[in-house]
């Protein structure tokens, strides 16, 4: 009887774990400042300026928001800035090596862009 009650109790325990991956994490100050920083820079890219210094300093703001997400933790969030730190280093290693056409420049700041806007989106609409 005692094994089957301890087998119950681990399998509840096990279960409320998954449970916790499927509830949304709550508001955040920190993350909804991190991410309007992020948006602002997007939207101020200067594609005439100098394209390696503004795309590290993005870099370092979209890698300040993971390490805070992970270490709070608010993995659901942390999980949206994947395919814009990957878009962001596809961009820097471009820029590093070699002028970079305008169209190019302008494109890329656009997806940012709107990478940005649907993670605050996402951030901004938890309660």
């Amino acid at each position: 009887m005692k094994k089957i009650i301890l087998l119950l109790a681990f399998l509840s325990l096990a279960g409320c774990a998954n449970v916790m991956t499927l509830i949304p994490s709550k508001w955040d100050d920190n993350q909804a400042k991190s991410i309007t920083d992020i948006q602002q820079d997007a939207r101020r890219f200067d594609c005439k300026g100098d394209l390696v210094a503004q795309l590290n300093k993005l870099d370092l703001e979209i890698e300040w928001f993971d390490i805070y997400a992970t270490t709070k933790p608010t993995r659901d969030v942390n999980k949206l800035t994947e395919t814009l730190t990957t878009t962001v280093k596809e961009f820097q290693t471009r820029a590093k090596a070699g002028p970079v056409s305008p169209l190019y420049c302008d494109l890329k700041k656009k997806i940012i862009q709107q990478q940005a806007d649907i993670i605050a989106a996402g951030v901004m609409g938890r309660f």
